[in-house]
């Protein structure tokens, strides 16, 4: 209570009704709070107001409160000291951290800090780098060091150390790991996103990377690992085109299904760095896999900047660096060679995934069952609109998205606020069509060749999908040139995706060989309708291209269409932080206790035990490897070792020199109620 006319006010306590105010020259304010029998007594003012002449007696308030009968206890009540528990942390760099915290462009870093000061930090979830390695025994990762989710795959050994190289560039994976769990107050470098997460470290891109290898990587001690923070890639070179093999997707499946006790390992992975070749995600089979959440880069404004991809499987994007007068990510660094311990030079879309990672891990912690699509959904409902320069279109479910930003900007705030009242999707259920075998000749731009294909309410009612997450059209097309096609995808709402978008530099004559292209941008649409499939030929040359077969496959869930726009409502609804602030929860179901059967090892000598879930007969000779690029700016390409290797019809093994095991998967052997 103010205090009145200079005097402070009394706090007393007393045993019955009768008040001894009066006596004291004092008011009563009524009761303090829920305290029965504590009551609020302010001074009235001395003269001609005051009751038995106290104050000309000299006789004090608080004589009179102490010598009643009926007063248990009193204090005067005075002004305290406190102070927000603001984040001031006294490591050197975290003012340059703006990323966390922009003092000078404001609303255009990821919104982190209230939630921090509810002291969700990421405890309890464990992210994983795997990469080229992380230096454990840095003093900003050591105390987070989680060795009981680390390995070391190019040696073989648990010890994820990265080794020193002429180039000084093993230096990548320790940077993103102190993106995410660096710790705080130990005035060195700079702070993590989620500083109270557990980071480990899986080292594989320092050798040569074969389809086991990397099979291998992405199901390492995934029940340890919750989040698996992938900064690479195919080649950004605005050519390639390639992505997980056989054994990498099946492994990427295998992890959603089966990891984090059956809520699904989540793989965030970075979109790429080849906008400067006009290189597009979705020539990427890591990112337009719907198993993963595909993270661009924006600068500290808020745009695209001249490295980053776009694509219609982006999720979202936040922060990195931009151009030569922008800054770049804060974050630990190696101290071997020429590291410092500390850099201000993390770049690229690197340094985007793992921001994203460790806001993934801060949503674990006020809700650990979410499930990997749990998460999809989550961004796809609080990622915010920047840079309206960009194509920003609203689809028919009410989410905003563009190539170039995905469904927004990630928000801290609003993805963990929308996690505490978030309740867990529906099973995945999917939809494919026939395989539509053409033989049409592409026509010339502006003319264009148009395929469609109708689904009813009957083809869908089987798996009872009604709403869509992702969209795939999967094409065989030749062409002596094909970064001059384009392809387009029109869902039955008239949200347009360009799909597979045109590559200058792109002059591969060996077309798309049952390529997958996908969308995330009818996202909550109605899954029934006309979907049209356009291709065009923007080549001098007219008609030199060729639509051999094409299929179409819908990703959903028994969502209904109005069941979006509630939650919607719920998740905008949370944005206040009334349900963080308060000890609302919602149940969290346990996880399952995952057999051990269901992965079985085997060497190139001969098969353990378990069953093969497919057969591979692969027409093909020699090494079995692929050349995978760190997604920072300064990253060199990896030198790719012969690794020979054979896979054929039930088997698969590689040549003694290499130890690697590979895992094969039983399905059928998992618990029912795995929620895929």
């Amino acid at each position: 209570k103010k205090e009145k006319y200079g005097h402070s006010p009394k706090l007393a306590t007393f045993r019955g009704v009768h008040f001894p105010q009066l006596q004291a020259g004092l008011q009563n304010q009524g009761q303090i709070g829920q305290l029965e029998g504590h009551y609020l007594l302010c001074s009235v003012k001395p003269g001609a107001g005051s009751v038995g002449g106290v104050w000309r007696k000299n006789l004090q308030p608080g004589d009179v409160l102490a010598a009643h009968p009926h007063v248990l206890w009193y204090s005067r009540d005075r002004v305290l000291s406190r102070s927000k528990r603001s984040m001031a942390f006294n490591d050197p760099n975290y003012p340059k951290q703006w990323h966390l915290h922009n003092d000078i462009s404001r609303g255009m870093d990821i919104n982190v800090t209230g939630v921090w000061e509810r002291n969700i930090t990421g405890k309890g979830v464990t992210v994983v780098v795997v990469d080229d390695g992380v230096e454990h025994t840095h003093q900003d990762i050591q105390p987070n060091y989680s060795a009981e989710g680390s390995y070391d795959l190019n040696s073989n050994d648990p010890d994820p150390m990265p080794h020193p190289d002429l180039h000084s560039d093993n230096h990548h994976g320790t940077r993103c790991a102190g993106e995410i769990a660096a710790v705080p107050n130990n005035s060195y470098c700079a702070v993590g996103v989620a500083y109270g997460s557990k980071v480990a470290g899986i080292r594989v891109l320092d050798g040569p990377l074969t389809d086991s290898l990397e099979a291998i990587a992405f199901n390492k001690h995934y029940q340890v690992n919750d989040i698996y923070s992938c900064s690479w890639g195919p080649d950004d070179d605005g050519h390639t085109v390639d992505g997980p093999h056989p054994l990498g997707k099946a492994a990427l499946q295998h992890g959603v299904i089966a990891g984090r006790r059956g809520f699904g390992s989540i793989f965030v992975v970075a979109s790429g760095n080849g906008g400067q070749y006009n290189d597009n995600c979705n020539y990427d089979g890591y990112a337009n896999s719907i198993y993963t959440i595909t993270i661009g880069a924006v600068d500290e404004n808020g745009r695209m900047p001249f490295y980053a991809e776009e694509c219609a499987s982006m999720l979202a994007v936040t922060f990195s660096s931009g151009g030569k007068r922008l800054r770049n990510i804060v974050t630990s660094d190696w101290s071997m060679q020429q590291g410092t311990g500390c850099t201000e030079g993390h770049t690229g879309t690197s340094a985007a995934a793992p921001l994203a990672a460790g806001m993934v891990a801060l949503m674990l912690q006020v809700r650990p069952c979410l499930s990997w699509r749990d998460v999809q959904h989550i961004i796809t409902f609080t990622a915010t609109k920047c840079d309206n320069s960009s194509d920003w279109r609203v689809n028919g479910a009410g989410f905003h998205h563009s190539h170039q930003h995905g469904f927004g900007l990630l928000n801290a705030w609003r993805l963990v606020n929308a996690a505490k009242v978030w309740e867990s999707v529906p099973f995945l259920v999917s939809y494919q069509s026939s395989v539509m075998k053409e033989e049409e000749h592409i026509r010339t731009y502006p003319d264009e060749l148009v395929r469609t294909w109708k689904v009813s309410a009957a083809d869908l009612r089987q798996s009872g999908m009604e709403t869509l997450e992702h969209v795939a059209v999967t094409v065989t097309i030749t062409h002596p040139c094909r970064g001059n096609v384009e392809i387009v995808l029109v869902c039955p709402s008239g949200m347009t995706s360009v799909i597979g978008a045109r590559r200058a530099i792109d002059r591969d004559a060996a077309g798309y060989q049952d390529w997958t292209f996908s969308t995330v941008r009818c996202w909550g649409e109605k899954a029934e309708g006309q979907y049209t499939l356009k291709i065009s030929d923007h080549s001098k040359m007219s008609a030199v291209g060729v639509l051999k077969q094409w299929k179409l496959t819908l990703y959903g869930s028994s969502m209904t269409y109005s069941e979006v726009k509630d939650r919607q409502r719920v998740v905008e609804e949370a944005m206040s932080g009334k349900y963080l602030d308060s000890s609302f929860s919602l149940p969290c179901p346990p996880g399952l206790d995952i057999p051990p059967e269901i992965i079985s090892p085997f060497t190139s000598n001969r098969l353990h035990s378990g069953v093969v879930v497919s057969t591979f007969a692969l027409q093909q000779e020699g090494p079995w490897f692929a050349s995978r690029l760190s997604r920072d700016l300064s990253a060199w390409s990896l030198h790719v070792l012969p690794v020979h290797a054979w896979v054929f019809s039930g088997y698969s093994g590689f040549l003694p020199q290499s130890k690697n095991m590979l895992r094969l998967i039983d399905y059928s052997k998992l618990p029912v109620g795995v929620n895929v």
